[in-house]
């Protein structure tokens, strides 16, 4: 138990290692921005071990849950406690998250202490983890684009539908499968518990994904009538021989005095060059 403690405060040392190295050598990006670029590293290699412990060495956790955790289980188990421990402690300094988030960072924690320290659940906690950070490497692209203002895209649009996809394919659908299989086969309370409690968190996360998709679209809707409400009376105006107030760079377009210059008539104009003539007539 000692040693695995040990073991998990160096992973945590070292993902802290990798947050200030970033700071230092980029000191011109915000902190989240390289809190998120760890957590995008994190996701990438225990997605990758938790592949190798489920489909190459095994056991399944659909069929072979709730046995003793391998080494290599422990390790990525591990590996993940200690960033959470790091993230964690990050977001309580800059009070970046809700309580929704931090609820779901202690669970995460005390369910990994308690496979850390017990060498139990292990077959569970990694199709658990893979489920879990399948889809964090999209999330941090989305915001990476937000900062860069380029999410207002195609681009935007196609991670937004992935992001969306996969965690409905694989924490709702593929989630429920397991929770199903999870409690057919023969575990114990403390796991079937753990299990409920994460699966409960996928679907608030899940509503909220949800709730936001109807409201951008909603939104989107929105602004595609105003402007085609605004083309249209645009087009009235130009028809009906009307200025057309478009001003570029402080200067009316080309365009406006077109228009302007149409509605004058043969007799203001007439009237117009009377009037210089005898302007400078008189100087």
């Amino acid at each position: 138990m000692e040693n695995s403690m040990i073991v998990v405060g160096g992973f945590s040392f070292l993902w802290c290692g990798l947050y200030f190295g970033l700071c230092f050598m980029k000191p011109s990006r915000s902190n989240e921005w390289h809190c998120r670029t760890v957590t995008a590293v994190h996701a990438i290699v225990v997605c990758l071990l938790s592949l190798w412990c489920a489909f190459v060495q095994g056991p399944w956790p659909f069929t072979d849950a709730g046995g003793p955790s391998t080494p290599l289980q422990s390790l990525t188990i591990m590996i993940c406690l200690g960033y959470f421990i790091f993230d964690l402690s990050w977001c309580l300094y800059f009070q970046t998250e809700g309580l929704p988030m931090l609820f779901h960072h202690l669970c995460s924690i005390l369910g990994m202490t308690v496979g850390t320290v017990t060498g139990q659940y292990g077959t569970e906690m990694i199709a658990t983890i893979f489920g879990s950070e399948i889809t964090n490497p999209i999330l941090q692209f989305r915001w990476f684009l937000r900062e860069e203002g380029k999410y207002n895209s195609v681009l935007g649009e196609i991670v937004d539908a992935s992001f969306m996809f996969l965690f409905g394919f694989f924490r709702i659908g593929i989630g429920s499968y397991l929770l199903y299989s999870y409690f057919k086969q023969d575990t114990d309370f403390l796991g079937r518990l753990g299990a409920v409690v994460i699966y409960g968190i996928s679907w608030m996360f899940w509503i909220n994904i949800v709730t936001y998709a109807i409201k951008k679209h909603k939104r989107t809707r929105k602004h595609e009538k105003m402007h085609k409400k605004q083309d249209s009376k645009n087009n009235v105006s130009l028809s009906n021989g009307e200025p057309h107030s478009c001003i570029s760079n402080g200067r009316k377009s080309v365009e406006t005095q077109s228009s302007i210059n149409g509605s004058i008539t043969n007799k203001d104009q007439f009237h117009i060059q009377r009037f210089i003539n005898y302007k400078y007539s008189n100087n």
